[in-house]
């Protein structure tokens, strides 16, 4: 990327929140800070949607990729662990982009009472809670709220 290219168009990350049967996919901008939830994709006999990634990479064009790893032990969430780390290879060299990661404890929990709050401050008619609501909608509010973090934690690292 050129300077002009650097300094015309802020640096665009998209964020994974990765699960075995769902990804939840967000854009984010270093400029702001912010990411938006995009999409979520569903997997099939662990199979995953690679056209549906390409079409996020087509339409964004991102510069990086971050992807969310579970925190706690080394052996917790072994098998989720390492279908992540399978995920963020084979994502880094089929798109040719850094692939960042960033601890993502916590942030299902946070996507889900963010949906929530926001339902309740519309006065949506209907009842939220954990059995009726949308699985994906949580997945990919997780995914921008892990790309937020680690957005803001490459931001600090780069001020003097």
């Amino acid at each position: 990327m050129s300077l002009i290219e650097a300094v015309a168009r802020p640096l665009v990350v998209l964020g994974f929140d990765y699960g075995l049967r769902r990804i939840g996919v967000a854009v984010g901008q270093m400029i702001t800070g912010t990411a938006t939830p995009l999409a979520t994709l569903e997997q099939h006999a662990g199979k995953v949607d690679w056209d549906g990634i390409q079409a996020q990479v087509n339409a964004w064009n991102p510069d990086a990729f971050v992807v969310g790893l579970p925190g706690g032990p080394p052996d917790a969430a072994r098998e989720l662990k390492t279908a992540i780390g399978g995920f963020r290879r084979a994502l880094a060299a089929r798109f040719e982009r850094p692939t960042h990661t960033i601890d993502e404890a916590y942030t299902s929990v946070e996507a889900y009472h963010h949906i929530k709050t926001n339902r309740q401050n519309a006065r949506a008619p209907r009842r939220v809670n954990a059995g009726r609501m949308n699985k994906g909608a949580i997945d990919k509010v997780a995914a921008a709220i892990l790309l937020e973090a680690w957005m803001a934690d490459a931001r600090s690292r780069q001020r003097p």
